[in-house]
């Protein structure tokens, strides 16, 4: 088409198409950014400031599962299962006996710290659990002589 030949009405319409586009590319992108960062979240994490530990997977687009148990009798007690979802560019997840009861989920790169809302800051678990090595006493060489 020559550019001679649009009016301006053909020019407008091709511009708000163009900026619709755009908007749509911008729009995909940042909820792919947004996806890939609440991803942080999923693994085995272990509480910082109690006997709790939490495993989160992802169960759908931007929608996780999280389990969080109790250690501190000999076995471990489900304390909740909960659906995690985005609400306004942040994760929540709710209380089962109380809707109303919302919980923020923060995860903070830096630190590697996640909280997890009225539970607290959780760490993953592979870093936090260091092994413990079988104490050995090495013989000391004067009672081999002896």
């Amino acid at each position: 088409m020559d550019s001679k030949s649009l009016v301006p009405a053909d020019v407008l319409k091709m511009l708000r198409q163009e900026i619709r586009q755009r908007t749509l590319a911008v729009r995909v992108i940042t909820s792919l950014e947004e996806e890939v960062a609440f991803d942080c979240i999923c693994g085995a994490w272990l509480s910082a400031e109690n006997n709790l530990s939490a495993a989160i997977r992802r169960i759908g687009t931007r929608t996780y599962r999280m389990l969080v148990f109790d250690h501190t009798l000999c076995y471990k007690r489900l304390v909740q299962d909960a659906v995690i979802t985005p609400e306004l560019r942040t994760l929540v997840f709710g209380n089962a006996d109380d809707p109303r009861d919302v919980n923020v989920v923060e995860y903070d790169a830096a630190h590697d710290v996640l909280t997890l809302g009225c539970y607290g800051r959780f760490v993953p678990e592979d870093t936090s659990r260091t092994r413990e090595e079988p104490h050995v006493v090495e013989a000391d060489p004067a009672d081999e002589t002896e």
